[in-house]
């Protein structure tokens, strides 16, 4: 089957291509969410401080104590750092299987930046040396040993 009559279904409807490949660097994501959570504890502090709800006319006045206001922010650090250790390891195992090499179960090319190479060809690319074939000693063998029995 070749790749033109793979990209097409029974009735005729073509396979959507799969996804790019996306890098995902765990650094930025656990910047962005950090972000997040310290942005809450400032709004935590910002209005038992200045009454920022109070202000714009959202909430009555604020009686949370500085140390309910603490305990809040307490637990909202304790979220994040237990968030950010999952989103590491989530992260961390995605860019794990991005990274392994692609290859085709049929025709043994390998995917590489969402095109398709021979062997050989990756290979010349990435070391500027020639792709000779050949055959290993352990197929050798395999090989002698196939061909020296009498055909039954």
């Amino acid at each position: 089957m070749d790749a033109s009559s793979e990209s097409q279904l029974s009735g005729g409807e073509k396979k959507a291509p799969p996804p790019p490949k996306q890098e995902v660097h765990w650094h930025k994501a656990l910047f962005w969410h950090a972000l997040g959570f310290f942005t809450i504890v400032v709004v935590l502090w910002a209005d038992k401080l200045f009454g920022v709800w109070e202000q714009m006319g959202v909430s009555e006045e604020n009686t949370e104590s500085y140390l309910e206001v603490s305990a809040k922010s307490g637990v909202v650090i304790l979220l994040w750092m237990f968030s950010a250790y999952k989103i590491y390891l989530i992260v961390s195992r995605l860019s794990y299987l991005e990274s392994f090499l692609h290859v085709c179960a049929w025709c043994r090319k390998i995917e590489v930046e969402q095109k398709w190479f021979t062997i050989e060809q990756h290979f010349a690319q990435q070391t500027g040396v020639k792709a000779s074939h050949g055959i290993c000693p352990e197929c050798a063998k395999k090989l002698e040993d196939e061909y020296s029995q009498p055909p039954a």
